[in-house]
């Protein structure tokens, strides 16, 4: 009885390390990721553009910590794509190839550039304090890049689509006021009594020989009389 006892308490004791082991393990792999913003932010991957994006952090804790930039693969994968090298308090610069890391310490915040996006480039990114490369702090937002469709994919779509648009109101509104002013009818010249002489007569000749007729008429009419 007391071997048996003895056999129970011994396997239960291994099944206790055992479980405490895997927690162990367990909680050493989740601390590799710290999260104070695990949410995401959801970015149009506009190819052949830029992307920027800024990460505050804790000044207190991690103003002179390693910063960096990762993408994080469909099957849990982290590839850091860019780390800070340098602990300077003003600035601290790092680039590898299309990803540019700017940290600020005095303002606390990460600027990452990614530059000439290519469709490929679509997945989920993370800013984040790299204390060790077991132990990392992730910042701020997830960004997500996905493909966008339609106008979307156009920069400045809306704005040369508001301009167009404001030209040919203003063309309308021209050629408008030019037609009402063109259709507007003139005002003739009346010629009567009163009235200057008519077009193509010399001023007095014709009024003249009029007299002149009127009284070559009368003369012969005094002399039957």
């Amino acid at each position: 009885m007391d071997d048996d006892d003895g056999i129970t308490r011994f396997g239960v004791m291994r099944g206790i390390e055992g479980q405490e082991g895997k927690e162990e393990s367990v909680s050493r792999d989740c601390s590799g990721l710290q999260a104070e913003g695990e949410s995401e932010e959801q970015k149009c991957l506009q190819e052949g553009r830029n992307l920027t994006v800024t990460c505050p952090y804790n000044i207190n804790k991690y103003a002179f910590s390693l910063k960096a930039w990762q993408r994080v693969r469909s099957d849990g994968h982290l590839e850091t794509l860019v780390i800070t090298e340098t602990r300077n308090a003003d600035l601290n610069l790092a680039q590898a190839g299309r990803y540019l890391l700017e940290d600020y310490p005095t303002e606390a915040i990460i600027k990452v550039t990614m530059t000439g996006l290519q469709r490929r480039d679509a997945g989920l990114y993370q800013c984040v304090i790299h204390l060790t490369s077991q132990n990392l702090v992730i910042l701020h937002h997830r960004i997500r890049l996905v493909q966008c469709s339609g106008l979307l994919e156009l920069p400045g779509v809306p704005a040369l689509i508001f301009v167009t648009c404001g030209i040919i109101l203003n063309k309308g509104l021209v050629f408008s006021v030019l037609f009402v002013f063109l259709r507007k009818p003139r005002p003739q010249k009346v010629f009567g009594q009163g009235a200057g002489p008519a077009p193509g007569t010399v001023p007095g000749v014709g009024q003249d020989a009029g007299i002149d007729a009127k009284r070559a008429e009368r003369v012969p009419q005094d002399g039957r009389n």
